[in-house]
């Protein structure tokens, strides 16, 4: 039987697109870019030219186009929604980078008009399907850590302001690291983990004026977040997010459970090692320790560290690339199945980030309306 490669339309062919153009078709053999469409004609010709895409277009040339079967949509996450709904309309299947909309309604709609049409939607971040994260999804599966009892996320930095051209929608509306990498950490957690139950957060900003290269810019978002997130597994956890600090040497993902810890990488950028701590091995070094202050060293201060050792993952590391998570909606299409990053995992998403500003307004936590199946291993 021939395999049936799917046509992919790319609305939005700014600088990040080359994340995904580098993969899809040259990695992912199911998949084949056919058209590209930016209300910047010429930056459509360029990444045309670049990735040698047939056709350019508008994006209602795109929607009508019998050649593209799935409409990937790389534009500002105010357009997500209508992007994705005309997409949706007339008849295409959707992968959108995050997130997926800017509220739960829009996320609500989504679903469910895409469940109506028997179309399929999924949305960014796809990293939780790296192979360090399958491995790591493995290891919790397999028990390697016994029960998973916390976890702690962290992203701390400066914002984009000293490397982005032109960073002052990250502090409108639709903008703040809530929405910016809230999706990165959010859907690599519950993709391990499963569902959240309920979230708590509090808020604030560090400048109400941002001082950027080239203008001010008045902050009309939260872009300091402090969360605690409940999983009705059981689990709990804290996801720091800010746009306000300078540097900090809190790991970017750990998790811990009653039988050891993994040391996560970075689930944007994928930097950082995968290293794991067995519990018994650590007990039994720190027995080998016969003064108090000896053990109370050995137990919290940096002698141990070496009992994490580094993981070898399910198979070979592949870096900092996206469009596995395309090319597993298409094979989902293809197969008759849920992809793994479905429409639904990322509504969950969406929900949570908003509920992080709904707690920071109302000082009240938030349950949780919305859940998901956990996907299924990609690597077995």
């Amino acid at each position: 039987m021939e395999k049936r490669v799917l046509g992919i339309g790319v609305i939005g062919t700014g600088t990040f697109c080359d994340a995904y153009l580098s993969t899809l078709g040259p990695k992912y053999s199911n998949v084949r870019p056919v058209s590209c469409a930016d209300l910047n004609a010429e930056a459509a010709k360029a990444a045309a030219a670049r990735w040698n895409i047939p056709k350019i277009y508008t994006s209602e040339e795109m929607f009508a186009d019998p050649e593209v079967d799935i409409v990937l949509i790389i534009t500002n996450p105010a357009s997500h929604y209508s992007l994705t709904m005309a997409a949706l309309k007339a008849g295409k299947h959707v992968y959108c980078e995050k997130p997926l909309a800017t509220s739960l309604e829009q996320a609500n709609e989504i679903v469910a008009f895409a469940k109506e049409k028997g179309l399929f939607v999924g949305s960014a971040p796809d990293t939780f399907l790296s192979p360090e994260y399958q491995t790591i999804r493995k290891l919790i599966d397999d028990g390697a850590i016994g029960k998973v009892i916390n976890v702690s996320a962290n992203y701390v930095g400066p914002g984009a302001d000293l490397w982005h051209p032109n960073p002052g929608f990250l502090y409108k509306k639709g903008g703040g690291p809530a929405l910016d990498m809230g999706p990165y950490f959010l859907t690599t957690l519950v993709a391990m983990l499963g569902p959240l139950d309920s979230v708590f957060c509090y808020a604030n900003r560090g400048w109400d004026v941002r001082r950027l290269p080239h203008e001010d810019v008045d902050v009309e978002v939260f872009t300091n977040y402090c969360a605690i997130l409940s999983f009705k597994s059981g689990t709990v956890g804290s996801l720091n997010m800010t746009y306000d600090e300078w540097k900090s040497s809190l790991p970017r993902m750990e998790i811990y459970g009653t039988e050891g810890v993994i040391e996560a990488p970075d689930p944007n950028s994928m930097t950082g090692a995968l290293r794991l701590l067995k519990a018994d091995e650590f007990k039994a070094y720190v027995n080998t320790k016969e003064s108090l202050p000896d053990r109370i060293n050995a137990i919290y201060g940096p002698e141990s560290r070496f009992l994490f050792r580094d993981v070898e993952t399910v198979v070979p590391r592949i870096g900092n690339e996206r469009g596995a998570g395309v090319a597993d909606l298409a094979a989902a299409i293809v197969e008759g199945r849920k992809p793994r990053v479905s429409a639904e995992l990322c509504r969950h998403v969406t929900e949570a980030i908003n509920a992080f500003n709904v707690c920071a307004e109302t000082g009240m936590p938030y349950k949780m309306t919305t859940e998901f199946e956990l996907p299924e291993l990609l690597f077995r």
